[in-house]
């Protein structure tokens, strides 16, 4: 997805002329009304086609001519349209309710903001809207969907849908410190561990997970993974490959209802890495689902560690 997080990001989109398709579109501020239900109705029909297509994104403040943005417009007052305002109508009129969809504010100055909202590809049962129907994106366009679409997408949930989140068990802190004994160039163990789910109703009866860390780091213990050597992933980008794999018998299978923490595995990290981003990347491969994600550990100057992976 676009980044779309600056006013200047949104300008970008009207000089550069990029038009609306699968993955995008274009909405004036006035398509949003809290008194106005149908206007409501409306944005859920078309989040939802996103979701139920692949994905996409939705700009709110941009008006369009054939399918090209023609400028911003004056926006929505920020304090009557807060961000939890469209989650809330969005989970009012959509079921069941699209995770890690995301609007968020993009100021255009004094109090007035655009909207841009980041809906995810859903997975499992395709997304109704409340007026009975199912949507999708196709091109520029919301089309209804037809019945064998929505057979085919219930279908889908007869596969695990799994995903990972990495933890660096940082308590109630807003950062984790990576600390250094006196005298010592070499951090003290740094606890990394993950949380694997499945959002889908059909257990995982056999999952692999592979997570990627920068080779810069020294691993101090598996936790639970072993360790396969080193992966490659473009020029200067190696990382050290942890495994597990999970089956039966032996384990549970990973099913909807319980999460299954893996790890923590440890890593020492070397002073000379203070100001650096550490990449960071898992992979799942189970019968009918493959799933992969990469991001990075940031560490400050003075140690202040953040983990920086884009929503699943």
């Amino acid at each position: 997805m676009l980044k779309l997080q600056t006013k200047a990001e949104l300008e970008a989109l009207h000089t550069g002329n990029v038009k609306e398709g699968l993955h995008l579109e274009y909405k004036a501020s006035d398509a949003i009304d809290k008194k106005d239900d149908s206007k409501k109705i409306e944005m859920a029909r078309d989040v939802s086609a996103f979701a139920n297509a692949d994905g996409g994104q939705i700009v709110y403040g941009m008006t369009e001519k054939d399918h090209e943005p023609a400028g911003l417009d004056h926006g929505l007052d920020a304090k009557a349209y807060p961000e939890i305002w469209f989650e809330q109508v969005l989970q009012q009129h959509i079921t069941p309710k699209i995770a890690g969809i995301r609007p968020r504010h993009v100021s255009l100055g004094k109090s007035m903001v655009a909207v841009v909202i980041d809906v995810p590809a859903t997975e499992g049962d395709p997304r109704q809207v409340s007026d009975g129907r199912y949507y999708r994106r196709h091109n520029f366009n919301r089309l209804i969907m037809e019945h064998y679409e929505i057979r085919d997408a219930i279908r889908r949930i007869l596969d695990p849908a799994l995903q990972l989140e990495f933890q660096l068990f940082k308590g109630d802190a807003a950062y984790k410190n990576v600390e250094f004994s006196t005298f010592r160039d070499l951090s003290d163990p740094i606890a990394l561990g993950a949380f694997l789910s499945n959002t889908s109703n059909q257990p995982s009866m056999y999952t692999v997970v592979s997570v990627f860390i920068d080779r810069r780091v020294r691993i101090e213990n598996l936790g639970g993974f072993e360790n396969v050597g080193q992966t490659e992933f473009g020029p200067n980008d190696k990382r050290h490959h942890l495994r597990q794999k999970i089956g039966i018998p032996g384990a549970y299978p990973v099913f909807k209802e319980l999460a299954l923490a893996l790890g923590p595995f440890y890593f020492t990290i070397s002073d000379r890495l203070l100001g650096q981003k550490l990449a960071l990347g898992y992979q799942i491969s189970a019968p009918g689902c493959f799933k992969q994600n990469h991001g990075f550990l940031e560490i400050g100057e003075s140690g202040q560690m953040h983990l920086r992976m884009p929503p699943n």
